[in-house]
């Protein structure tokens, strides 16, 4: 099972790094300006609380197998207060969210969504194979 883990880890970090680069790529083949609307941190931190959720969710997968789908909405929650706290302020210090800076967290955070789902639901698979 830690096999499991491991592996959906190093899926998870591999998708969002692969992303990444394709998103750096696109934006300056359109000729916008690459790391000005925190695309590393919003990539960084959306990796890295899919990869914190997904591996509680798997640590504690039996004790709260009923549970897990509530987890993960808790997960999401988590993601949106860290958008709220961390990238909410600077987006809209001058009054409005760009296109630029919307795609600039809602790109790895939906990567991060959909690896983070088909993460719960090989879990949930095993689960019920056991």
């Amino acid at each position: 099972m830690r096999k499991l883990l491991a592996g959906n880890i190093l899926i998870i970090a591999s998708i969002s790094i692969i992303t990444y680069f394709i998103y750096i790529f696109i934006l300056q083949y359109i000729k916008v300006p690459i790391l000005q609307h925190h695309i590393l941190q919003a990539y960084i931190i959306n990796t890295l609380l899919a990869i914190g959720i997904m591996s509680f969710m798997f640590l504690f997968k039996e004790r709260f197998k009923d549970q897990l789908g509530f987890l993960f909405m808790l997960g999401s929650f988590i993601k949106f207060g860290c958008f709220f706290i961390f990238f909410y302020p600077t987006y809209n210090s001058d009054g409005t969210i760009t296109r630029y800076e919307f795609f600039s967290f809602f790109i790895p955070y939906a990567i991060c969504l959909i690896t983070e789902t088909a993460t719960t639901i090989r879990i949930l698979n095993k689960l019920d194979e056991n």
